[in-house]
């Protein structure tokens, strides 16, 4: 069997990093590796990872701080497996996960998968989420085209149902057919992977079932920039990004315009236009959410004119619905996902979460309402933020 490279990325989060790992070593049913990234941290990251007896875990530091995109690169070169996917220090993979990842890539015609993630938010983070998860209640899988759902991106952004090298598995013959002298060519290295492997128009499956637990804590880089994280990782982010934004979307208010940016990345990178990636009327409501957020938000607009411009939008709209949109996404979350006080389950890190995760999998309880009271509970604290 092709080996399964598992590649975590780590910077100063020891504190989560060897529960991430836990997940990663815990199936013994398929040929892996599981690949530590350690971006020259100054805690005590080389010490966890020894600790761990174990000869498919293998750790590589870089003595200099990289930016992520260019940590992430110095992972694909490393990386020894076939198939490669990417977790980041606070996330999971579940148990069953390397072996289904194996069975699915034995069709030759399948080059990527992608899957419904579990999201699991650590006790460090702030507000309602802390100490909760989701699990999506979906089954089975599909084949699907990628430029196809590229194409339906930007109505809802979750840029994870695409092939993606970060929550999702690879083959890396695919990420070599779409590289340069590199393969990212932006900081958003989620987003890109996903226009770039997408834009090959391969066909993809789709898990409905989680595959990744996505891990929110008070460190994670996500959280940090859309709620739930620290405003000093976000500005030590900023301060090692080798690129920056292109102007005007710096002062980002969603995850839309930072497709649209990464998006303009590929776009100029290989010659296409934007409006080869994603349709214009999709693009245009994309800025016009932008712009809406930032008023929300009290951002800055003095150079938003200069993002819409290079989207080819004239971005500003008003928005109305705003409050009964939210109502009507809470509820299109709480009917796919099943809401779980992790917490009071003993729950206090990833691989707890993984474990009980997988219980509630093999027993088929995603699919219905089990513990309503809680469910509903949980839903309504994780809505009021």
């Amino acid at each position: 069997m092709p080996l399964l490279s598992i590649v975590i990325p780590t910077r100063d989060r020891a504190p989560y990093l060897a529960a991430s790992i836990a997940t990663a070593l815990q199936s013994t049913d398929a040929p892996l590796e599981v690949l530590v990234l350690d971006n020259a941290s100054a805690d005590n990251t080389r010490d966890i990872v020894a600790a761990i007896a174990d000869p498919r875990l293998r750790y590589e530091r870089s003595e200099r701080r990289l930016s992520m995109r260019d940590n992430f690169e110095r992972g694909l070169r490393l990386a020894q497996g076939e198939y490669i996917g990417f977790i980041g220090d606070d996330d999971g993979i579940l148990g069953h996960a390397p072996a289904a990842v194996h069975a699915i890539f034995d069709n030759p015609k399948v080059d990527a998968i992608a899957a419904a993630r579990a999201h699991y938010y650590w006790p460090d983070l702030e507000g309602g989420r802390r100490g909760s998860a989701l699990l999506p209640r979906g089954e089975g899988m599909e084949l699907r085209n990628s430029r196809q759902e590229l194409r339906k991106l930007l109505d809802d952004s979750d840029y994870y149902r695409l092939p993606c090298i970060y929550h999702g598995f690879v083959r890396r013959s695919l990420i070599d057919r779409n590289s340069k002298d590199r393969f990212f060519l932006s900081s958003q290295v989620d987003i890109y992977s996903a226009i770039a492997l997408s834009m090959a128009g391969v066909t993809f499956a789709f898990s409905h079932a989680p595959l990744v637990i996505n891990g929110g804590s008070a460190r994670s880089n996500g959280a940090s920039h859309f709620g739930g994280g620290t405003a000093e990782e976000r500005n030590k982010w900023k301060q090692e990004d080798d690129l920056g934004f292109l102007p005007g979307f710096d002062n980002h208010a969603t995850v839309g315009v930072l497709i649209v940016e990464s998006a303009l990345r590929y776009a100029a990178a290989f010659d296409v236009q934007l409006e080869d990636i994603f349709p214009r009327n999709a693009i245009d409501q994309a800025m016009h959410r932008e712009h809406a957020a930032r008023i929300a938000l009290g951002r800055p607009l003095d150079n938003f004119d200069q993002a819409a411009a290079a989207a080819g939008s004239t971005g500003r709209m008003p928005q109305t619905g705003g409050a009964l949109d939210r109502v009507r996404r809470l509820a299109r979350s709480f009917s796919a996902t099943m809401p779980i006080d992790a917490a009071a389950r003993g729950v206090t890190d990833v691989k707890g979460a993984a474990d009980l995760i997988q219980g509630l999998l093999a027993r088929g309880r995603q699919r219905n309402f089990d513990r309503p009271g809680e469910q509903l509970r949980i839903a309504l604290r994780i809505g009021r933020g």
